[in-house]
This record gives structure tokens, sequence and C-alpha cells, in this order.
């Protein structure tokens, strides 16, 4: 089976592990794409920024994370809705994060690491809940 309907070349393929998983692919065009094993045509597509350069799928969230050479990192769900978009390092006076090289989630929790070619790799989470 050959899937082609991606707009430029291919940056990162994933395969779900639960049973019925899909596949989940993006190109460098920015089109994410969501494949039912069974069929040759995409069940969903995601349109992100042009130049993207990763893709990190998380595990067991509902969430996807896209890197691009525009210096930015975004953040969806896989129904396409922008949770989060991350273009500046922590700090008072962060600098932009350079263009984007790699991602990783962690594989429980809500933690993604990016690295980039400012030689920089940078760890984001969600805000965590304190027990008082």
């Amino acid at each position: 089976m050959t899937l082609r309907e991606h707009k430029g070349w291919v940056v990162k393929v994933h395969m779900q592990g639960c049973t019925n998983g899909k596949i989940v692919s993006a190109s460098a065009a920015g089109d994410v794409r969501f494949w039912d094993p069974r069929s040759t045509e995409s069940i969903h597509t995601v349109n992100t920024a042009n130049g993207l350069t990763a893709l990190e799928v998380h595990p067991y969230a509902d969430v996807i994370a896209c890197g691009s050479v525009n210096q930015m990192i975004r953040v969806f769900n896989t129904s396409g809705d922008s949770l989060s978009v991350i273009k500046y390092h922590e700090g008072f006076m962060g600098q932009r994060i350079g263009a984007v090289t790699c991602l990783a989630f962690h594989p429980y929790k809500v933690k993604l690491a990016a690295g980039s070619t400012d030689s920089f790799i940078t760890v984001h989470s969600t805000p965590e809940n304190k027990k008082r």
C-alpha cells in the first residue's frame, strides 16, 4: 500500500499503538494527515504552518506537536484545534527559539522536549497543579 496525499516531503510517520491504531504523518508543506491502515485515503487533515520540520504524537494524550523552520512549536489536539504556540524560551527576556529540528513527548506526562538550531534543548509542560 502506498499513501500519496502529502503536498511536500514527509517529515515523520507515526503508527499509533492501540488495537485499531491510525497512522499519523506530516509533510514539510505543513499538512498533518491521519490514515486508517485499511484505506488508501486519509481520514482527517490538520493544516499547520509551511516549513514543518518535526512532528511528535503523544502516545496517550490527544495531543500532537509540530515544529517548524519558522522558529515556533504549535500544539494541536487530533481534531485540529490549536492548543498552544511556543515561540520564546522561558524567562523575563526569553529569546526567540531557533528553527525546530526534533521533538519528543514524555511517554506518560504531558511534557515536550524540543531541539533547535540554536543548540538548545528545552522542555515544555502544562502547569503543575500544586496541592495545598
